[in-house]
């Protein structure tokens, strides 16, 4: 390897990683850090990253790994279950949409850029994708109703891999025509793709679920993650080699199969996924970034931001509306979907596959890249910006505080807990045990009687506004389980799980970095029911104020009852608590 290449490479993997850490830390999508960054370093900038020297046509294999990992990825994360009840919305997006953005960002840089048609058609059908990578960021950082989460995650997965069929065949025009005559072969090539791709990611998910199913029996949870990583891949280059431009396809099917049909298996092959792609995507994107030098062409930026602003801020939203009239999706709700459209890597990485497959037209190509850049960050600063006040605007997202809590763990300290949480927001127990459920249904709270371990309790949990969880069981080692599965979905920083007894008593696992720790360092499950149980222990709504020795604060209430945050070590209680006093009740009423 030569120095150029070394020194590329290496710088690209630091900044893309650190750019990824900065996004996460600042709850920003990592695009805007990534374009940053090429720009910067790249040939534009300070020249340290020289992508076509060092790589040259190394690249375009490494975009192509790139699409796999991601659009798999988006396949494990998709729930068959939510596309069934917002299936009608989905299809309108994916239909209507998508051809509407796709025709105006033709006609736009044909008619403002100049380009010819065949590109301009070649950057219609690239631009249509959201991309499910910065859309993933943008639902991490707020937290949105479940039917905008379930249409936003839905559009930008498929929506990448009609983009990326789409302009495979558009780019296959440029190749064979210079008429810019549609033959009705390159329409039976795109049915062929789609049913090529269909077949070869079936018959991969099916290949690839017994594989993990075997591989589980070994008890070594990486290799999972391993060889799917592998098989997604090799589904990749089997399917574009049997019909070109179906791999996209083939992997998500794959994927979507392996989320339907191996359930726990998937949390973690999941979180291999999202590591691996963390770090390949990020280097990868910072190359692409800095591939392109918009010093080439400064005196078409000003078009070609005009080009971005009419997508973004008319054409999208445009479309958003008109494809939704008539469906249950609200008028707030296409709004956001209409200015959240941000595209990400697989737009660009399409646009750089293509300069390295057509080297005859470098102008064309050098417009097509920097448009596509000009998008990309134009809808990334918009999405990060907007994403949160904008929720907030048109009222569409839920704040933490009053989402619903799923309580594992049916004993005396928890149905109490649960009698004074469901006062203020929605409160459901989560129980295995036939007799616990029983119970907890007599006694009037909603129950779900599910494998607290399965992957499609939290997802369904999710959707129905259920999006916090506390691990209440007397067992250390079930809490920490429970947490660890229900973080997978609901993100660490809405799981907590409760100490059942003194550390020294138990055996620990050593993952509390997936959720908090519940209430206060000296509360302990297994003591508090004890006392409970013998009337020397009770709950009750208390001032911070008016806390005693005795008192250890539970949860604080918000917003005049309207929201309830559960408390933990480090968070000084204040306002109107939910407190688990040790003080017999008969003493309190007395001093009354």
């Amino acid at each position: 390897m030569t120095h150029d290449a070394l020194q590329t490479i290496s710088l690209s993997i630091a900044l893309g990683v650190s750019s990824y850490i900065i996004s996460r830390a600042y709850k920003i999508p990592a695009i805007v850090f990534y374009l940053m960054s090429g720009f910067v370093f790249g040939p534009a900038g300070f020249n340290l990253i020289r992508t076509e020297e060092a790589i040259g046509g190394g690249i375009a294999p490494m975009v192509e790994i790139a699409v796999a990992i991601i659009l798999f990825e988006g396949g494990l994360s998709l729930s068959i279950q939510s596309f069934r009840m917002e299936k009608k919305a989905i299809r309108r997006l994916l239909f209507i949409t998508i051809p509407i953005t796709g025709v105006a960002a033709a006609l736009l840089s044909h008619f403002l850029t100049g380009l010819p048609w065949l590109f301009a058609i070649f950057f219609g059908a690239l631009i249509v994708v959201t991309g499910p990578t910065v859309i993933g960021s943008i639902l991490k950082s707020v937290a949105l109703t479940p039917r905008l989460e379930t249409l936003l995650n839905w559009e930008s997965l498929w929506g990448d891999v009609i983009g990326v069929m789409v302009s495979a065949l558009a780019l296959e025009l440029i190749l064979i025509s210079k008429g810019g005559v549609i033959t009705a072969g390159v329409f039976s090539h795109l049915l062929l793709g789609t049913f090529a791709g269909f077949l070869v990611g079936l018959a991969g998910g099916v290949l690839l679920k017994y594989i993990v199913a075997w591989i589980e029996k070994m008890k070594d949870p990486a290799l999972s993650g391993i060889a799917s990583f592998g098989g997604a891949v090799a589904l990749f280059f089997i399917s574009g080699r049997i019909v070109e431009s179906s791999g996209p396809l083939a992997v998500v099917v794959a994927g979507m199969y392996l989320s339907l049909k191996c359930g726990d298996a998937v949390v973690g092959i999941r979180h291999f996924k999202e590591q691996i792609a963390s770090l390949f995507i990020s280097t990868l994107f910072v190359l692409l970034s800095a591939f392109v030098n918009p010093m080439e062409l400064l005196h078409l930026w000003p078009t070609m931001l005009a080009v971005a602003f009419i997508l973004g801020a008319v054409v999208r939203p445009l479309a958003v509306h008109l494809a939704l009239i008539g469906s249950a999706v609200t008028f707030r709700e296409r709004w956001y979907i209409g200015v959240i459209g941000p595209r990400g890597i697989v737009a660009v990485a399409t646009a750089a596959y293509a300069a390295f497959l057509v080297p005859g037209f470098p102008h064309e190509m050098k417009v097509i890249l920097n448009q596509t850049l000009a998008i990309i960050f134009f809808s990334g600063v918009v999405s990060t910006v907007l994403c949160r006040p904008l929720a907030s605007l048109l009222k569409v997202r839920v704040p933490q505080a009053q989402t619903g809590i799923l309580l594992v763990g049916s004993n005396l300290m928890s149905r109490e807990f649960a009698r004074l949480l469901s006062q203020h927001v929605p409160v459901a127990f989560l129980e295995t045990r036939k007799e616990a459920c029983t119970l907890a249904t007599d006694q009037g709270y909603q129950t779900v009687c599910a494998d607290m371990l399965s992957a499609e309790v939290y997802e369904e949990a999710s959707r129905e506004g259920y999006s916090r969880l506390v691990a209440l069981t007397r067992n250390n080692a079930l809490n920490e389980l429970v947490a660890l599965r229900a973080a997978s979905h609901m993100a660490p920083g809405r799981v907590y799980r409760a100490v059942a007894r003194r550390a020294e008593e138990t055996l620990l696992t050593g993952r509390d970095n997936v959720a908090h720790i519940a209430f206060s360092e000296g509360f302990f499950i297994t003591e508090a029911v004890r006392r409970m149980e013998k009337g020397l222990a009770f709950l009750v709504e208390k001032d911070a104020g008016e806390l005693g020795v005795g008192d250890i604060p539970l949860a604080r209430i918000n917003d005049e009852g309207k929201s309830v945050m559960i408390l933990r070590p480090g968070i000084e209680p204040t306002g109107l608590l939910i407190c688990y006093s040790r003080k017999k009740r008969r003493t309190v009423e007395g001093a009354s």
